[in-house]
């Protein structure tokens, strides 16, 4: 338990990299993924999730007020199923994109919340009574926390709800999941290639 407490809250870590703390691109699914995969014990298992993930969130970026779904949660998390609770890497990556998604909503919640404190906040450091430092550093202790939290709770209810249901999963569950995931790449490569092919139009 130990072990996932650690590996949740390097990857809240990595998630703060996307727009609060850094911007390494530490947190670019394929980067995260890997970190994910060394820390739990199988480099690979999460380079293979890093890039999938990267291949279908490359053209996602979290500008001004957009939150777009985190490729590091979804990576992050589906290394974190698939590497302490055994579930089939097919299944961790999509239940790692449904987090990435839930994830969002978590986001903006926090973003909204911070926005109505603004008033109040302004007028504080008016009056001397908060520094804009130490208001930084209580911004990035609510932010990492709260990623924390969510990743910690998902991973751990998620991961021994599917232990305990796993043998009842039919077997052409397991086959639609597995050719889905092996779609994956040829779907994200084929948007990459849009993406690149696009050229404005010259009049």
């Amino acid at each position: 338990m130990f072990e996932i407490v650690i590996a949740c809250a390097v990857l809240a870590l990595l998630e703060m990299d996307t727009t609060y703390l850094g911007q390494f691109l530490f947190s670019r699914p394929t980067c995260a993924g890997a970190i994910m995969g060394y820390l739990c014990g199988d480099f690979f298992l999460g380079l293979q999730l890093g890039v999938f993930t990267e291949l279908l969130f490359i053209d996602f970026v979290p500008i001004g007020g957009v939150v777009p779904p985190s490729g590091a949660i979804c990576a992050g998390t589906g290394v974190i199923l698939s590497g302490y609770f055994k579930m089939d890497i097919y299944f961790s990556f999509f239940v790692g994109i449904l987090l990435s998604l839930l994830f969002t909503s978590v986001e903006k919640t926090l973003r909204k919340y911070r926005s109505n404190l603004l008033p109040s906040i302004e007028k504080q450091i008016v009056e001397g009574s908060i520094t804009p430092f130490s208001l930084i550093a209580q911004s990035f202790l609510v932010e990492y926390m709260a990623v924390f939290i969510f990743i910690l709770l998902m991973t751990t209810l998620l991961g021994p709800t599917f232990l305990y249901i796993d043998e009842h999963i039919p077997r052409s569950l397991h086959i639609a999941f597995k050719f889905s995931y092996f779609l994956v790449p040829w779907i994200g490569l084929s948007m990459l290639f849009i993406s690149f092919s696009t050229k404005p139009k010259v009049e």
